[in-house]
């Protein structure tokens, strides 16, 4: 059966024992300063790296001979043991092709000949040649490598496909699934005392399969499979599995059933996860979103300020393991790590500070928006700055939003230097005049040529408008609440002339039949909602002057860009009261009845939301009055 030549057999025979054992011994000097390493309490990063040197060395030295029985039990298990150091100093396909070349190297051992490249085909050669053999336990331990390399890259087909070439029966005929594979599987797992190894083969085995029965799960989850992804991880869990892992699962598990519906079975898994391991940021953050969703604020902001801390807590420890073979390592996937991602520390803080002023906790907001401006600075982030692409907003509109939050915690002088960080910021990138000329789908920029209106660089300007608007805009209020009118009409129209900066020449702009993007109408909604907030104020501010002419013009300014507006329909009722001109004050009575603080049909930001809620006017003494007037008229009447 050989095809070796006498030659090299005749030089094997003389040289095999005394290279045998002098190779084995150094294999396993290795493998016992590993062992020893991986028993110390705290385990030395170093080590595995001399290990995967020391170990290459000895791989080369055997492999610089011709391949041979006498010496394949050996060279198998050296090559097990320095792909298992080569993870993290290799990439998947080095170690591949590595492994290729240790399963044509036994065939050749064998005289037995490859008709193919193919990996799954390669492998079904060599345990159809060695599946009787001595070598069976030594060519399973390489299967594992294989079986590894492919769960990383998250080839699940591949993996079915090996796997059920070990099944020597050829049950085929029915179609089976990767859990049943696995979980009729039968390996050899024996160890020989005589060559140590890295890493047990039952326990590489063992963790392998849970990490693929994940993997089937998360990939089914991608499918929208969520019952059958729910059965792959009730599976996983009856496995022992360490305890990062199971709180992986418990996780998963609860994403299943918020998938199917079940919210309160989605929390009593993430709470599952967190009993074992407190460090499992995935089951805090999807218990915010369950919380979200439920609209439950106040669970959702505990359950932010855990994540906070939890991640606060372990950036502050240095994790050390010695761990080969990690379900880290195997569940790295983009589908895993899509569904476990959790949002960056700022994100998360963001999250809470934003939360926390939309349900009136206004001082812990506060204290959040500051130790978010803080963290910013302190990581060099400038206040202008490209997005990065993530879901975290751009840096003006947290400085607009901690600015909010210091006016309704009545801070308004701070307030006021949020915004001029804001505003000194802009100056230098807001355009001079920005037209819109949307038919044409052209932007006439002052100075520069002409883009696509839906392009990122109108979206850009348009925010940069907006954002000093905004800051003009919530200093005008901070002046206000300070009694100081002057100022607060002064920063009202700095804000007008920033935010008309900004024209569409179509009236009918907001018409789908334009092609207009969603976000670029969203975007001029905003701007409108911002502008006639600006007018509406500086109309107050004449009107608590009795400057009546000019509140006038302004409230009706107002009302024509944002119609619908409550306060502002009452402001003008007031106005037209003491203008004398009674009949018009009672239209716009009666208008007020039917009109909201929130007029507009988008959801305004944050920074956009402090006039809504703290304008109120005490309308009391002009309920009074025109309850009166309604009530004479229709005395008079016949």
């Amino acid at each position: 059966m050989s095809f070796i030549p006498i030659k090299c057999r005749a030089y094997d025979m003389s040289v095999t024992p005394c290279l045998v054992d002098r190779w084995s011994e150094e294999n396993n000097g290795i493998i016992s300063r590993w062992k020893q390493n991986e028993r110390s309490l705290e385990p030395n990063q170093d080590v595995q790296k001399r290990c995967y040197s020391e170990s290459l060395k000895l791989h080369q030295k055997i492999q610089g001979i011709p391949a041979a029985t006498e010496r394949l039990k050996l060279e198998m298990t050296v090559s097990y043991n320095r792909f298992l150091f080569s993870l993290g100093f290799s990439i998947s396909s080095e170690i591949e092709e590595s492994l290729t070349h240790i399963l044509l190297r036994a065939l050749d051992a064998v005289g037995s000949q490859v008709p193919t490249s193919d990996p799954v085909m390669l492998w079904q050669v060599v345990l159809q040649t060695f599946g009787t053999s001595v070598f069976v336990p030594y060519v399973h331990k390489l299967l594992l490598i294989q079986w590894m390399l492919w769960l990383m890259q998250c080839q699940l087909d591949k993996i079915l496909a090996l796997l059920k070439q070990t099944n020597n029966k050829k049950e085929l005929s029915a179609p089976v699934n990767l859990q049943t594979v696995i979980r009729n599987l039968a390996l050899t797992m024996e160890e020989d005392s005589s060559l140590m190894v890295a890493m047990a083969a039952k326990d590489l085995k063992d963790l392998l399969h849970i990490c693929t029965v994940i993997a089937q799960g998360v990939e089914q989850m991608n499918e929208e499979k969520y019952s059958e992804a729910l059965e792959a991880f009730q599976e996983a869990k009856g496995h022992p599995s360490p305890r990062r892992l199971l709180a992986q699962i418990h996780t998963l598990t609860g994403q299943s059933f918020a998938k199917l519906g079940q919210p309160h079975c989605a929390l009593h898994c993430y709470r599952k996860a967190v009993e074992v391991d407190f460090t499992c940021h995935s089951a805090l953050y999807q218990s915010v979103l369950v919380f979200r969703q439920l609209a439950n604020p106040k669970a959702e902001m505990e359950a932010l300020c855990l994540l906070y801390s939890a991640i606060q807590l372990q950036s502050d420890k240095s994790s050390s393991s010695a761990s080969l073979v990690s379900p880290a390592m195997l569940l790295a996937g983009d589908q895993m790590t899509c569904i476990s991602r959790v949002p960056s520390p700022s994100l998360i803080l963001h999250s809470l500070a934003r939360t926390c002023m939309l349900n009136s906790s206004i001082s812990d907001g506060v204290e959040h928006y500051l130790d978010l401006l803080a963290s910013l600075q302190s990581e060099g982030k400038e206040l202008i700055s490209t997005g990065d692409g993530t879901s975290f907003p751009r840096i003006p509109v947290v400085y607009l939003e901690a600015a909010f939050a210091l006016f309704k915690a009545q801070k308004y002088r701070d307030a006021l230097v949020i915004c001029e960080e804001v505003i000194t910021s802009t100056l230098d990138f807001i355009p001079e005049r920005l037209l819109l000329d949307l038919p044409m789908a052209g932007l006439h920029l002052a100075g520069s040529t002409t883009v696509s209106p839906d392009s990122d660089i109108v979206l850009e300007n348009v925010d940069f408008v907006l954002w000093a608007g905004a800051a003009h805009l919530l200093q005008a209020q901070a002046h206000w609440k300070l009694k100081d009118n002057k100022e607060a009409i002064t920063n009202f129209t700095r804000a007008v002339n920033q935010l008309v900066k900004v024209f569409i020449k179509q009236k009918d702009w907001k018409q789908k039949t334009l092609g207009n993007t969603e976000a670029m109408v969203e975007k001029m909604l905003t701007l409108d909602a911002a502008k006639g907030q600006a007018l509406a104020g500086r109309g107050l501010c004449f009107l608590e002057k009795g400057q009546l002419k000019e509140a006038l013009r302004d409230l009706h300014l107002s009302l024509q860009i944002c119609p619908g507006c409550k306060n502002t329909e009452m402001w003008l009722t007031e106005v037209f009261w003491r203008l004398d001109r009674k009949d018009e004050a009672l239209v716009h009575w009666r208008e007020a009845h039917n009109a909201t603080n929130t007029p507009t049909s988008i959801k305004l930001p944050l920074y956009l939301q402090a006039w809504q809620d703290d304008t109120v006017f005490d309308f009391s003494d002009l309920k009074k009055k025109m309850e009166d007037f309604i009530q004479t008229r229709n005395v008079k009447k016949p």
